[in-house]
């Protein structure tokens, strides 16, 4: 850690709380909003964040409130770890509150259903003038609060503020490279959550490790034939953003992705999951949004069409991913 900062996080699910103890170990003061007065409240008193942080206390250094405007009092770094679809929502809460911070930090990963947005492009478009950044990568949340090894990236237009903001949050477990390809960092962060619903799916169907081989590596060229036609680098989606990103929720038990594409797979419904699951799955709104970019850019995502006529066609998983194998032979 280079210099203290004030760091207001807005949100108070699993991976802002994390993101929130391991930067207020790194000796930053920390503020996290969260929106229910009610729990924001029960947090406070008690420390407890379950469900979304089991068997770990948020330390009482840590500073919760649901008033937005005493979580930014005095913030240097806005970071915002909201579910992606309420963002837009939330910046509109913040520009009420005559907020003051020009650098902003979205650990957001997916895409605006609506304005078909990245993250950061939404930002950007309510303060233009700020600095923004984001950070993405295989970052499973529960295992970074149990301080097992971490890399991610940070990526943002401005890199010698960039390269500073490295080393202000690294950590010994917890360790940070630089891009400066932000559209590709948030790109592969937010498709890569589709085709991890793929591999649960996969998975929830009992196929095995050849299935799932097959699902990422030609997963991985979806997110490259978008990403090219957006203006991306394709060598972004080969490292931590990307094919990472894509391998660890792919096949971690602890990926909200993962566990939903599972539950999916066994022949639950997409109401009967979004019932008893607590935690946003991303990778379902984000499904709508990478096929309505499909189409505008004219590209070819078979694996990710797949996901979404499963989530939202009444296509049966078995009959999705069989199709997948009888489409027409063709080249790799």
């Amino acid at each position: 850690m280079e210099e203290e900062m004030n760091i207001a996080i807005l949100g108070c699910g699993n991976w802002g709380s994390v993101f929130g103890i391991i930067q207020d170990k790194n000796g930053h003061r920390v503020k996290i909003w969260e929106f229910d007065k009610k729990r924001a409240e029960y947090v406070q008193r008690t420390r407890d964040n379950r469900p979304f942080l089991l068997k770990y206390k948020i330390p009482d250094s840590i500073m919760i409130d649901w008033r937005l405007e005493n979580i930014l009092q005095n913030s240097e770094l806005v970071v915002f770890a909201v579910p992606c679809q309420t963002l837009g929502s939330v910046l509109v809460e913040i520009k009420k509150a005559g907020i003051k911070t020009k650098e902003f930090l979205s650990l957001i990963k997916g895409i605006d259903i609506k304005t078909l947005q990245l993250p950061a492009a939404t930002i950007k478009k309510t303060f233009p003038e700020s600095k923004c950044f984001v950070l993405s990568g295989p970052s499973i949340a529960n295992e970074i609060i149990r301080n097992e090894p971490t890399a991610v990236v940070l990526a943002g237009n401005d890199l010698n503020r960039a390269k500073k903001l490295q080393g202000e949050l690294t950590t010994e477990n917890f360790r940070i490279y630089l891009s400066d390809d932000m559209l590709g960092v948030e790109l592969g962060g937010a498709v890569k959550n589709v085709l991890a619903l793929a591999c649960g799916i996969s998975d929830g169907l009992g196929f095995g490790a050849n299935a799932k081989g097959a699902l990422i590596s030609r997963g991985i060229v979806e997110i490259v034939r978008l990403g090219l036609k957006m203006g991306a680098s394709p060598k972004t989606f080969y490292g931590l953003s990307g094919l990472g990103d894509l391998v660890t929720t792919s096949y971690s038990e602890e990926s909200r992705n993962h566990l939903f594409g599972r539950m999916i797979g066994i022949g639950r419904s997409l109401n009967e999951i979004k019932k008893d699951f607590v935690m946003v799955a991303e990778g379902v709104p984000t499904a709508k949004a990478v096929m309505k970019l499909a189409k505008r850019y004219n590209v070819e995502m078979p694996i990710s069409k797949v996901v979404y006529e499963i989530l939202y066609k009444g296509k049966s998983p078995l009959q999705g991913l069989k199709s997948l194998m009888l489409r027409p032979l063709k080249n790799e």
